[in-house]
């Protein structure tokens, strides 16, 4: 999984994000976090997955390790709260919905 340089955290994720990293890296169940990474469809702008749905066969080995992370949130209403900012973000920055195209990636947890 890479991750923003700049990554995106709400506020109720913020005294844990530290230990919520932590758990992406060891994919650990993590109970109501999310996860905000760039879309596996090329129709979407952002996807949105809970963070225990990484512990799913399909995001086994290679699918998790292709995913890029753009934003931690801890509930469902903070995750829609930090994807609407990452999208009025990307606007401001003139590239209309190319989110992709506006974000940086650092290394790999």
């Amino acid at each position: 999984m890479k991750v923003y340089k700049k990554l995106y955290v709400g506020q109720n994720a913020e005294k844990d994000k530290k230990r919520i990293l932590r758990g992406f890296e060891k994919k650990e169940l993590q109970p109501g976090v999310y996860a905000i990474t760039l879309p596996a469809g090329k129709s979407d702008m952002l996807d949105i997955l809970p963070a225990f749905t990484l512990k799913y066969p399909l995001f086994k080995d290679t699918r998790v390790s292709e995913l890029y992370l753009v934003g931690i949130a801890k509930g469902r209403t903070e995750a829609f709260e930090l994807t609407a900012r990452i999208v009025e973000d990307t606007i401001r920055a003139g590239k209309a919905y190319d989110i992709p195209a506006t974000l940086q990636f650092g290394p790999g947890i």
